[in-house]
């Protein structure tokens, strides 16, 4: 076992997991016309689309649930028995976690027109959510910015319509576009819906975060769109829990503003730091396995947290002045690892009093990635620096930005003005001579003027003169 294959395999805390909770199959619904979506074609596609998480819902049907759990016996997949409800007020989606809760489930329910294209479930949704509280499941409304669904059969804000989305049972809605305004929170544009969301909060004694879960899913009717949300794209819901399963997921739509992300919403990707193991000095032999998110070292005085939070700032490139570096305390050899944006793994190396070097590639491997790093009191000296230079604390903020394309465009905005600047100057000087000209033109009029009547009486004895001669 090499020394990655050791950090990788340790537990590093709750990670997000793919997951599409909405996929139809061929015999289970009506309308799907794909043969190729059976319970063995949607597991390996599962696969294929690295998902962790599918739940077979066929419009008011379960029989493809049961082989569809065969069929994922044995791989990384969690199949969570499910089924779509098309009830009198909308689609609902519903989640057991065995599959006898969900026959029993499915046995209590009213139906007409089974197997049909009129298909339809007779039981009200309300009591649907009732029967799943009962049996330990939860409910997500369909496709809420869909075609018929319940936004359109219950608009506005009727009592009926307030119970469904109050119910304990509920615990998300599911959107067919990444960019739908619905939400039932306070971000949501309708007051009608805001204000159902907050009767739930106050109804159900929740946090003030605490809205419904927004979730993302295929709607799949065929092999092709298993993993893909409605624009085709491999975006679907990435749910946060430390293993896959029934309760965590439950737990991670209770909690979504942490828990849940549609895939859409997410950054490009960062590098990150995967692990470390240091061998010699203080910490000899240990080994860590970093999460993706956020991480914590914690102990008390002298147990080694500055040491390793230099032997990771090894990474930044930045020297650092603490004497904990290259002492006796510190590692012998340091081995560092992170992912690159790419998702290439980078192993660095470095010997005590040595330099840092990448053993994978060591002529063109990159040594370095840029990371915000602060040392034990160095925020402190800068909180303390910027109570009378506030320029310390401003240039603190700074280095948590990327602020290159923003310089950039201010010193271009900058040069422009400056380069005004300067034809201002001389406009303004042409424009202070102006009384000055102003003067000289009409000293010049004047004298215009004298010569002119001048020449006009020099020409009038010219004339007299002529006429006493001729005479």
């Amino acid at each position: 076992m090499t020394i990655l294959d050791e950090v990788q395999g340790l537990f590093n805390g709750a990670g997000f997991f793919r997951a599409d909770l909405h996929i139809h199959s061929f015999g289970g619904s009506h309308d799907v016309k794909d043969t190729s979506i059976t319970p063995d074609g949607i597991v390996k596609t599962a696969e294929t689309e690295n998902l962790d998480i599918i739940a077979i819902t066929d419009h008011n049907e379960i029989s493809n649930v049961e082989a569809t759990i065969k069929a994922a016996a044995g791989k990384q997949i969690l199949v969570l028995p499910a089924i779509e409800l098309s009830t009198p007020t909308g689609h609902l989606l519903c989640y057991l976690p065995t599959l006898p809760s969900l026959q029993t489930f499915h046995g209590r329910l009213s139906f007409a027109d089974r197997g049909t294209q009129s298909s339809r479930c007779q039981t009200a949704m309300l009591e649907c959510l009732n029967l799943i509280h009962q049996l330990g499941g939860f409910g997500i409304l369909a496709h809420v910015d869909g075609g018929g669904v319940f936004e359109q059969e219950l608009p506005g804000g009727s009592p009926h319509k307030v119970d469904v989305i109050c119910h304990p049972a509920l615990l998300g809605i599911e959107l067919k576009s990444a960019t739908s305004d619905i939400s039932y929170s306070d971000l949501d544009p309708d007051p009608v819906r805001m204000q159902a969301g907050k009767q739930r909060i106050t109804r159900l004694g929740l946090g003030g975060r605490q809205f419904l879960a927004r979730v993302l899913n295929s709607d799949a009717h065929s092999l092709s769109a298993l993993g893909k949300n409605a624009q085709g794209a491999r975006k679907v819901t990435r749910i946060k829990m430390d293993q896959p399963s029934f309760e965590g997921i439950r737990i991670a739509l209770q909690d979504s503003d942490a828990r849940i992300r549609i895939e859409d919403h997410l950054l490009q990707a960062v590098p990150t730091v995967l692990g470390i193991h240091l061998d010699g000095g203080f910490l000899d032999g240990q080994t860590v396995h970093f999460s993706p998110n956020l991480n914590c070292i914690i102990g008390g005085r002298g147990t080694g947290k500055s040491t390793m939070f230099e032997a990771v700032r090894c990474l930044s490139g930045i020297e650092s002045n603490n004497p904990v570096i290259d002492s006796d305390i510190w590692p012998s050899e340091l081995h560092l690892f992170w992912r690159d944006p790419a998702g290439q793994i980078h192993t660095l190396y470095r010997v005590s009093g040595g330099a840092l070097e990448n053993t994978d590639d060591p002529m063109m491997g990159p040594m370095s990635f840029e990371i915000d790093c602060f040392g034990q009191g160095e925020t402190a000296r800068i909180s303390q620096q910027a109570e009378s230079n506030p320029i310390a604390l401003l240039s603190y903020l700074d280095r948590f930005v990327d602020l290159a394309d923003a310089s950039a465009a201010e010193a271009e905005v900058r040069d422009r003005l400056l380069s005004l600047q300067t034809e201002i100057e001389k406009a303004r000087e042409k424009v202070d001579l102006i009384p000055q000209y102003e003067r000289s033109l009409a000293t010049a009029k004047q004298q215009l003027s004298a010569l002119e009547k001048a020449k006009t009486m020099s020409r009038a004895l010219l004339e007299l003169s002529s006429g006493d001669i001729v005479s």
